[in-house]
């Protein structure tokens, strides 16, 4: 299978998008309230591998997949030591070229330290999204994991980032937060993305609450070339920071 040359800067986009994600009286809605309990309870949890798998489609057939293992560990003072365990493009082990062209721009990142502002949050689940945060409760209902759930469309307005909108669905009986539906950003981080949806699913462990896979699908534009692309991001082996 041979990959599309651009397919690089269609990872590089979705890192932009996974990077970014008056008050309504309806965020003090007793149920949205006790979701954000549950949320707050993951401040120390860390996802100890996270895995990647994207995937390019050109004109109905694929035209080129990356997957990305990333293991992250307890660092000193209480630091999260992320690194980069596995690397693979249309099946070919590439990762030690993928760790020093990390090792290079994390050392990029040192240098410019402070200068990039960090985007906002769009989680409207974030506590400090609230002031910023529009519901709307709706009617719709829908069983997540053998759960009850009621929809809540949402709009968070961000000063350093593009307007996320989308649907939360939360647990009727235990204020568990169970997905995020249909969110977008607009405007959209690259201009080469041309439509991007995603989905974050979360669920309650041993180790408590938190976010299990996020999805994202779309198209890109490149070189003229319109592409589809969908990717999957997988939490796992979870720990709590100290």
């Amino acid at each position: 299978m041979k990959s599309l040359g651009p397919v690089a800067l269609v990872f590089g986009a979705l890192a932009l998008v996974s990077a970014s994600l008056a008050t309504g009286a309806s965020s003090a809605d007793p149920l949205w309230q006790k979701a954000l309990a549950v949320a707050r309870t993951n401040d120390v949890a860390v996802a100890g591998l996270v895995i990647t798998r994207s995937e390019v489609v050109l004109k109905g057939e694929t035209n080129g997949v990356h997957e990305l293992w990333e293991r992250s560990t307890p660092g000193p003072q209480g630091a999260v030591v992320t690194k980069t365990i596995k690397v693979l493009e249309d099946g070919k082990d590439i990762t030690a070229k993928e760790v020093k062209k990390q090792e290079k721009q994390e050392k990029q990142a040192r240098k410019e330290n402070g200068k990039a502002a960090r985007p906002s949050s769009g989680n409207p689940f974030d506590a400090e999204v609230q002031d910023r945060l529009t519901l709307v409760v709706t009617n719709q209902t829908r069983t997540i994991a053998g759960q009850d759930c009621v929809g809540y469309l949402f709009q968070v307005r961000n000063t350093n980032g593009p307007t996320t909108r989308g649907v939360a669905w939360i647990a009727k009986e235990t204020g568990e937060p169970q997905e995020i539906d249909n969110m977008t950003l607009d405007p959209l981080p690259d201009k080469r993305l041309k439509q991007v949806t995603t989905v974050m699913r979360y669920e309650t462990t041993t180790n408590g609450w938190h976010i299990k896979e996020l999805q994202t699908t779309g198209r890109i534009s490149v070189l003229f070339m319109q592409a589809e692309f969908h990717s999957v991001r997988t939490f796992s082996d979870y720990w709590r920071r100290q």
